[in-house]
């Protein structure tokens, strides 16, 4: 029984075997799609899954006017840990902030990703070596690790670490040394990503650095009463510190966000990484369920040459269940197949995934995780596109199909005509949706800025190694470097656009008004390298002015600063912050320094170190003269190489452009994903809809003989078989533009600044749909149209 079934199986796929390749393919496609988006979605919602204690760990973070920020002051972890015993630990976290962190092993290595946490954080995120212990005495408080792939360009002839090994840092000629004590146990994706960690006893009375303030507490504690008296402590003893009441958040109250929460949807940062992740989820869903629809289609066009079989089948003691199991079995193996040949497919692409999306996906293909949600996948597209065909059609009386009555049966049409516009009305929206997102990413690569930051080079962290005073070797060296011919201007910063930490905000006062606002400390050229329009006063200071005005401290700030603190005359006038009063000598255009997403900060410059500790003009910004770019580098580094400290210690930059531009990556990241989903959607319906029109054609070819016979043109006959199909994009049209409108006005609401969406886009896709369509049917109407009479009705 079993082997007439798979002869028959594969007599019926291979007897119609172009509409079988259409199904396969489509089916395959929509696979592939789904497949490709889990493995990123997989990825993506697994961080920190791997800690026991996820549901236990909490970010503690401060508020203030439906601002979050998840910085706090050093003291607030002790604080917590020594008044909380529902607290079990109580540990920070910081970056390293002063740009990439120079190793020197066998080769110069500027380590991107270098973090500090303390021993109480480290308990909380599970850090352990891959071999031995963590701490080698009972005396010791402190580590420094490094991940395997560093380990491996460190020592590339021994990466054991039976004893710790010590390597020189920041520069040779410093003879700092770093101790590693060995390679950290890679256990899972991590909000704690680092290729060096430090782990190091921090707080004290001298620490005025702020910190991310992580807490485990015990199963069963009461978060809203422990958040409440966290608050109360923080109000009480910490925000009062004066240490602590520069900050904008000294104000603030507290907040709790889990662990769990931190990568897609921090409450301190976007969420739209997180949307971002339903986005491709549902897309890659609908992908499927368009692939599903255009099968069940084909299953429903092609049921009528199968009748005679199935009416036989019944004649010979087949019930009606037995034959839909059947039915629904060889659906099954069909979506098995594509399966196969989505799971091939997408492992011979493996590495230009790996190119494409920075990131080796295949690997994670092969995973337990995978053959779950493929095998729910496969379920439910068998029964969503099997189900309903199988039982409709098994229920026809065998008398009835034996007399061939289900020839173009048209009570199938209006599901046929329903399946073939979900298909339409997902294409469209998708094609919709990518020309809009395209717009929205030519829109932030094109628009005013604020700032120029073409032909501008950012070295990192350059002045660590020189004298910062007004009239140190720092501004000896940016003064030489000004003299280059290759070179326009020079200016150094402690925060540069589009870099990867934002200027700290602080509170700062004029009169009666209050604003929270970004702190940038600049040097007097700042504004001249990265041309930034000046609207009232004048930056045209010099080094030599600030000097003789040592008592004084200067500041510039942008238009909405003037806004937010009511300046009517900003020239002259006082603001107070950071325990300094600064004079405002001029005020400066807005800019988009950190994207489209955010609303411009209220700023304010300041051309001395006012703001805190760590907060230093460091980058070296360098504009070279048009088409001079790599002259303008050697000019750098030929100076460069004067310094003491430069040996083996090779320049860390990157063109300011270039950076900026990385903070539109997850929008282009989407719209490679929703270009990728719009071919898919607009193969499978074009497939869909050739397919039926094939079908359908055949079926009245002599309905349109004998038309022809009675006096129909071919143009007359063209229209008769089409006419059903336009009337099926029209309808899809007018469904497709509102839900398109919905959800991209909701995308666009995580813009700040935003193209507004374009209504002449649904006229242009729906005609572009409409020429596509036409385009596809065209050859089998005209050949049905143009063909004779006597070849359909020689038999009749």
């Amino acid at each position: 029984m079993a082997n007439s079934f798979f002869t028959l199986f594969w007599r019926n796929l291979w007897k119609n075997k172009f509409f079988s390749l259409i199904n396969i393919t489509g089916l395959a496609l929509g696979f592939a799609g789904f497949i490709l988006s889990y493995q990123y979605i997989n990825k993506e919602t697994n961080y920190d899954r791997w800690n026991k204690n996820i549901d236990n760990i909490y970010l503690v973070g401060l508020r203030l006017a439906g601002n979050y920020t998840d910085q706090t002051p050093s003291a607030l972890a002790s604080a917590i840990q020594a008044n909380f015993p529902e607290v079990m630990r109580a540990g920070r976290k910081i970056n390293y902030f002063y740009g990439d962190y120079p190793i020197f092993g066998e080769e110069t290595i500027y380590v991107k990703k270098a973090i500090a946490i303390d021993s109480a954080a480290a308990r909380i995120f599970d850090i352990e070596p891959q071999e031995g212990a963590l701490y080698k005495s009972a005396e010791q408080q402190e580590a420094t690790m490094v991940t395997a792939d560093l380990a491996k360009r460190l020592f590339p002839q021994e990466q054991s670490f039976g004893e710790p090994k010590k390597v020189p840092v920041l520069a040779l000629n410093m003879g700092m040394e770093e101790t590693i004590y060995g390679i950290s146990k890679y256990k899972g994706p991590s909000i704690l990503d680092f290729d060096l960690l430090f782990i190091r006893e921090m707080g004290g009375e001298q620490d005025l650095f702020t910190y991310q303030t992580f807490i485990q507490v015990r199963p069963g504690t009461d978060l809203p009463l422990l958040e409440s008296k966290i608050n109360r402590l923080f109000q009480e003893k910490i925000s009062k510190h004066a240490d602590n009441t520069a900050s904008t958040f000294s104000n603030g109250s507290i907040y709790l966000d889990p662990l769990a929460n931190l990568h897609l949807r921090p409450r301190h940062g976007s969420n739209s990484a997180y949307l971002g992740i339903w986005v491709l989820g549902v897309l890659s869903i609908l992908i499927l369920a368009l692939a599903a629809a255009n099968f069940t289609n084909l299953m429903l066009a092609q049921a009528d040459k199968r009748a005679k079989e199935i009416a036989l089948k019944k004649v010979f003691g087949n019930n009606r269940f037995r034959v839909a199991c059947e039915f629904l079995f060889e659906v099954f193996l069909q979506c098995l197949l594509a399966v196969s040949i989505a799971l091939l497919l997408l492992a011979f692409c493996g590495n230009i995934l790996q190119s494409k999306y920075n990131d080796d996906l295949s690997k994670q293909i092969f995973h337990s995780t995978t053959y779950l949600q493929l095998s729910l996948a496969l379920v439910s597209t068998c029964l969503l596109s099997g189900l309903y065909p199988a039982f409709i059609l098994s229920g026809y009386k065998p008398a009835r199909m034996l007399k061939g009555a289900l020839i173009y049966d048209p009570k199938r049409s209006p599901l046929r005509n329903g399946l073939l516009a979900f298909q339409f009305v997902i294409a469209i929206v998708f094609l919709v949706g990518v020309f809009t997102v395209q717009n929205q990413i030519d829109y932030m690569r094109h628009a005013e800025k604020g700032f120029e930051p073409g032909q501008v080079i950012s070295f990192k962290s350059v002045g660590l190694y020189y004298d910062g005073k007004l009239n140190g070797t720092f501004q000896d060296f940016k003064n030489r470097l000004a003299q280059k011919p290759s070179i326009a201007s020079v200016a150094a910063a402690s925060n540069v656009p589009g870099g990867a930490e934002a200027p700290p905000k602080k509170q700062f006062t004029h009169i009666d008004g209050k604003a929270e606002m970004d702190h940038i400390a600049v040097d007097v050229n700042y504004f001249e390298t990265l041309q930034i329009q000046r609207i009232q006063g004048s930056t045209a200071l010099s080094p030599e002015q600030l000097l003789a005005d040592s008592s004084k401290h200067y500041a510039v700030v942008n238009e909405t600063a003037v806004k937010q603190l009511g300046m009517a005359n900003p020239i002259g006038a006082k603001v107070s912050g950071c325990k300094t009063d600064f004079t405002i000598v001029a005020v400066v255009a807005d800019m988009k320094a950190y994207g489209f997403e955010r609303h411009i900060a209220p700023s304010l410059y300041s051309f001395k170190d006012e703001c805190g500790p760590g907060h230093l003009k460091i980058t070296l910004l360098v504009k070279a003269r048009a088409g001079k770019n790599e002259e303008a580098i050697k000019a750098v580094e030929e100076e460069w190489e004067k310094n003491p400290n430069a040996e083996a210690l090779p320049l860390d930059y990157n063109f300011m452009d270039q950076q900026y531009n990385l903070l539109h990556a997850r929008q282009e990241r989407l719209g490679q994903a929703l270009y990728g989903f719009s071919i898919l959607s607009l193969i499978i319906a074009l497939m869909g809809l050739f397919s039926i029109s094939a079908f359908q054609i055949n079926a009245r070819q002599k309905e349109m003989s004998i038309r022809k016979i009675l006096g129909a043109s071919a143009t007359t006959l063209f229209v008769q078989l089409n006419g059903g199909f336009l009337r099926i994009i029209g309808i899809s049209m007018l469904i497709a533009t509102p839900i398109s409108y919905l959800l991209l006005y909701l995308w666009l609401a995580n813009f700040a600044y935003k193209e507004p969406i374009n209504s002449w886009i649904f006229i242009w896709i729906g005609g572009l749909f409409t020429l596509m369509s036409a385009l596809t049917i065209s050859f089998q109407s005209i050949k049905a149209a143009r063909s004779k009479p006597i070849d359909s009705l020689r038999d009749e």
